[in-house]
């Protein structure tokens, strides 16, 4: 096995660049914990902290082969959580937002509140048609994590598997449900947890 400590950042970028999976997983392990420090802290949640590095990851894999390191990877993180965070609090606002539109629309007319209720029904029913299109396991750690309110730590145990598992499941079904949601998607996350 490699020791990956002796790579300089443009080395390790080359490398993820030819997908290994190892420096991959060397870096994830070496930036996971200080920046879900710093989303967690800048968004003042922490499950929202942990999604913001997972995507973080997601993106770096995805867009692994085309890759290009700029001054280091230091840099780069410190970049991406500064630009998730920024993107996550927009959509705080929109959410806030939404909300606030739709509380005075209930409080409008009777008539209204049946129509928005039914907007928020119908957008109930397909997340969990889409939810329950997830693979078996990743459904169920999903359904762990975002309605039974457990930690990955406790899922991993219960599952038995590890926890970088119960991450990857979590932001395939992330992933796959801000396709079908896109411009609704915070408000599908707001009705898990409702």
């Amino acid at each position: 096995m490699y020791s990956y400590d002796l790579y300089t950042d443009f080395e390790l970028a080359d490398l993820l660049a030819n997908s290994d999976e190892s420096a991959f997983n060397y870096l994830y392990d070496k930036y996971w914990d200080k920046l879900f420090v710093i989303a967690s802290n800048r968004l003042n949640d922490l499950v929202e902290g942990e999604e913001v590095v997972q995507d973080i990851f997601f993106n770096l894999w995805r867009k692994r082969e085309s890759f290009k390191l700029q001054r280091g990877f230091e840099n780069y993180f410190a970049v991406a959580v500064k630009y998730e965070v920024i993107d996550r609090r927009a959509r705080r606002l929109k959410e806030g937002e939404f909300r606030n539109m739709l509380s005075q629309a209930l409080q409008d007319e009777h008539t209204e509140m049946h129509f928005y209720q039914f907007d928020l029904d119908q957008l109930a029913m397909q997340l969990e048609y889409r939810i329950n299109q997830l693979p078996k396991k990743c459904r169920l750690v999903f359904s762990l994590s975002r309605q039974s309110n457990l930690t990955n730590k406790q899922i991993a145990k219960k599952l038995v598997i590890s926890e970088k598992a119960v991450e990857k499941h979590i932001t395939h079904a992330l992933k796959f449900l801000k396709q079908h949601f896109r411009h609704y998607f915070s408000v599908a996350l707001l009705l898990l947890v409702s």
